[in-house]
C-alpha cells in the first residue's frame, strides 16, 4: 500500500533538505552572502484616498478526448472592479468551442492539441480583458508572464482542427503577445502566479559552483521561507527585491525569436505577500519596473487583496469555470449533439 505523507511530514522533509543544502554551500559562501544582501520593501498599506480601478481576467478550458476526436470548450471572464465607484464594476464572459478530428494523412499527438487549446484560452483571456479595460489602470492576469508566452511553435495547425481560424500555431501565440503589448499601452499588467514554472531566486542566490543536484532540491518558495526563519522578512505584507530577467535568460525559443521583445524585456520578477500568514505569490511584469513604482503598484493591488489574494482574480476564476450545462450548450451550437463514432458522443463523456 502506498502511504502518502501528511503535510507536516512533507514540510519537515523540505526543511531538512533546505538545512542540508545550507550546510553544503556554506563552504563557498554563496547562499549566506546573497541572503544577507536581499532587501525587503514593505507595502505601503495605508488606504489610498483615490484608489485605482483594477481589472482582472482568467480563463478555463475543458477537453474531452474520444477514440477519434477531441472536443474542447474555452471560457474567459474579465472584471472591472472599483473601490471608488462600485456601481461602475463590470463583468464580461466569453466562450467558444471546437473540435479536432484526425485526418488520414496526419498524426498529431494529443500534447500538441493541448498546446493549441491552452493558447486559445490565453488569447480569449487577453481579448476579453479589453471589454472592461477602458477605465482600468492595473490589469491582473492569473499566471506568470512566461506562462502566457509559452507554447510558441511554427508548426502548421492540424488539418482536422475546428474552427479553422489559424494557419500556424504561432498565429495564436502572436495574438496573445500582441494583446499583452496592447495592454501595456492602456494599463499596467501584473501577472500573479500561484505555482512556479521557474526559480529565479535560486539561480540568483546560488552560484555556479553549487552542484546541480543541490539547486534541484530547493525552489524560490523554500528560499523565501528560509528568509523568514532568518528574520529577514517583516510580519506585515511585503515585496521582495525584484529580479530583472534579460532576454538572453529567457527559455527557448523566446530568447532567439526574430521578434522585437524590447517592450517586455527585461521581465521584472518578484514575490509578494499580501498577507504574511498566507503563501507569497510570484509577480512578473513586462519591462524593467523600478522599486518605487513596483511598491506603488502592489500597494494599489493590496487594497483589493486584504484576504491574502487579489479578490478580482478570485471572482474571475470562479466565473470562468465551465459548467456541464454551458459545455452542452457550446456543443449544441457546434452542431455536435452526436458524432458518428459508433458511440453516442454525449453518452460517453457527459
Amino acid at each position: 500500500m502506498v502511504v502518502i505523507p501528511l503535510h507536516d511530514l512533507l514540510i519537515n522533509d523540505l526543511s531538512g533538505a533546505m538545512g542540508d543544502l545550507l550546510n553544503k554551500v556554506t563552504s563557498v559562501g554563496a547562499l549566506n552572502r546573497y541572503l544577507r544582501d536581499v532587501d525587503v520593501y514593505p507595502i505601503r498599506s495605508s488606504p489610498s484616498s483615490d484608489p485605482v480601478v483594477v481589472v482582472a481576467s482568467d480563463s478555463s478550458s475543458v477537453l474531452k478526448k474520444l477514440s477519434i476526436a477531441t472536443i474542447y470548450a474555452v471560457q474567459a471572464a474579465s472584471l472591472r472592479a472599483s473601490l471608488k465607484s462600485p456601481s461602475s464594476s463590470k463583468l464580461t464572459i466569453k466562450s467558444l468551442a471546437g473540435y479536432y478530428m484526425p485526418v488520414p494523412d496526419e498524426v498529431v499527438p494529443h500534447e500538441l492539441i493541448d498546446r493549441v487549446i491552452q493558447l486559445i484560452s490565453k488569447s480569449l483571456e487577453v481579448r476579453s480583458l479589453f471589454d472592461v479595460l477602458d477605465e482600468g489602470s492595473i490589469a491582473l492576469f492569473d499566471g506568470s508572464l512566461l506562462s502566457f508566452l509559452w507554447g510558441y511553435t511554427e508548426r502548421r495547425m492540424p488539418k482536422g482542427f475546428y474552427p479553422r481560424s489559424y494557419e500556424r500555431i504561432n498565429d495564436i501565440w502572436y495574438e496573445v503577445f500582441s494583446g499583452i503589448i496592447k495592454t501595456l499601452h492602456e494599463a499596467k499588467p501584473l501577472f500573479i502566479a500561484k505555482t512556479l514554472m521557474r526559480n529565479y531566486y535560486v539561480d540568483m542566490l546560488l552560484s555556479n559552483d553549487v552542484p546541480k543536484e543541490y539547486k534541484e532540491s530547493v525552489n524560490d518558495l523554500i528560499l523565501i521561507n528560509a528568509l523568514r526563519r532568518f528574520g529577514r522578512l517583516p510580519k506585515t505584507p511585503y515585496v521582495l527585491q525584484p529580479i530583472y530577467v534579460e532576454r538572453k535568460d529567457l527559455p527557448r525559443p523566446l530568447n532567439d525569436l526574430k521578434l522585437d521583445l524590447g517592450a517586455i524585456t527585461p521581465i521584472t520578477v518578484t514575490y509578494v505577500a499580501f498577507n504574511p500568514a498566507s503563501q507569497p505569490y510570484q509577480l512578473s511584469m513586462p519591462g524593467k519596473v523600478g522599486i518605487d513604482e513596483l511598491v506603488e503598484l502592489v500597494s494599489e493591488v493590496y487594497l483589493y487583496s486584504l484576504s491574502g489574494y487579489p479578490d478580482p482574480l478570485k471572482v474571475t476564476h470562479n466565473k470562468c469555470k465551465i459548467s456541464g450545462a454551458e459545455f452542452r450548450l457550446m456543443l449544441y451550437k457546434l452542431g455536435l449533439s452526436s458524432v458518428p463514432t459508433g458511440r453516442e458522443l454525449l453518452g460517453e463523456f457527459l
